[in-house]
């Protein structure tokens, strides 16, 4: 469990490294369905569609995804943004120690998801181009880069909200505390 816990950490803090092994999840796919198990390419989800409207289906399913990961690209700048900008204390410590990790994280939540965006329209090109097999290849690593974008902005997220959190409770708990000489004024 202890050996579970360090991996995640390690991978949370490197976000090139699950991009990498994304990547290669994907490369591993692409064999193992090429030279053994025809069944499990992504053109196997297709069959049920006819053959003169399977590119424009890949087409389609591609604009989706790019569309989202726009979104999620967009939603990471502003949660940048907001931790930039914030200038409150306990923002600026977790700015100062975590440097390294935030900067990865950071760039990470934002290139992630526009590298699966403008991925996604070339995989809608080709698509379109007819060129459906590398087409939908393109699109998986595109699914899973705007996947790991928006899990890595929610966790990101998800902390920041901590922080304002606790910065809150140290606000009012300074807010609520009673100076003494109030009560010796005459």
């Amino acid at each position: 469990m202890k050996h579970l816990r360090n991996a995640g950490g390690y991978l949370l803090d490197r976000p090139s490294t699950v991009t990498f092994l994304l990547g290669l999840i994907v490369a591993m796919h692409f064999f193992a369905s090429w030279l053994w198990f025809p069944f499990i390419s992504p053109a196997s989800l297709f069959y049920a569609v006819p053959e003169q409207d399977f590119p424009n289906a890949v087409a389609s399913l591609a604009i989706g995804l790019a569309a989202v990961a726009a979104m999620v690209g967009g939603f990471a700048g502003v949660v940048v943004v907001f931790g930039l900008s914030s200038a409150d204390e306990r923002f600026r410590l977790v700015r100062i120690n975590a440097s390294t990790s935030l900067r990865r994280n950071w760039m990470s939540i934002v290139t992630t998801p526009l590298a699966a965006a403008f991925g996604a329209i070339v995989a809608a090109t080709l698509a379109t181009a007819s060129l459906t097999s590398p087409a939908l290849w393109i699109l998986e690593v595109c699914l899973l880069l705007a996947a790991h974008g928006a899990v890595r902005l929610i966790v990101l997220l998800n902390e920041l909200v901590r922080v304002v959190h606790y910065a809150d409770e140290a606000a009012q708990k300074a807010a609520s505390m009673v100076d003494g000489n109030d009560f010796f004024e005459d």
